[in-house]
């Protein structure tokens, strides 16, 4: 599993399974496909590389690290009906070229992605 890290280096979410889940591990606020990231208004709004999760229009929203202590749990139906209903609800998932930035979003990943 990995964690995400805003600006300040705190964590602010996890991803686990290919779906980007909250601090707490229960809600799903969005999933991945290959590096595309998708929110639950079913469309792409950012891709992860170099170990940072970049936006469309290239700002950072996020830092992608391994978490190391990470001790997998047991995937619960309503979190899978979550994932599936972004999934099975998309009709575009690629998105255009993004060139990175070294700029950070004003807004925090899970603005974009609520």
């Amino acid at each position: 599993m990995y964690t995400i890290l805003n600006q300040k280096g705190e964590k602010v979410a996890y991803i686990q399974n290919m779906m980007i889940m909250d601090m707490s591990q229960e809600q799903v606020l969005g999933i991945l496909i290959g590096d595309c990231f998708l929110c639950k208004k079913n469309n792409v709004i950012g891709k992860i590389f170099n170990k940072s999760a970049y936006l469309i229009n290239g700002e950072i929203c996020g830092k992608i690290i391994n978490n190391e202590e990470y001790k997998n749990i047991a995937l619960k139906k309503y979190q899978m009906q979550a994932a599936w209903e972004i999934l099975s609800n998309i009709k575009e998932h690629t998105s255009t070229w993004i060139v990175e930035t070294n700029k950070w979003s004003n807004r925090v990943l899970l603005d974009h992605l609520l």
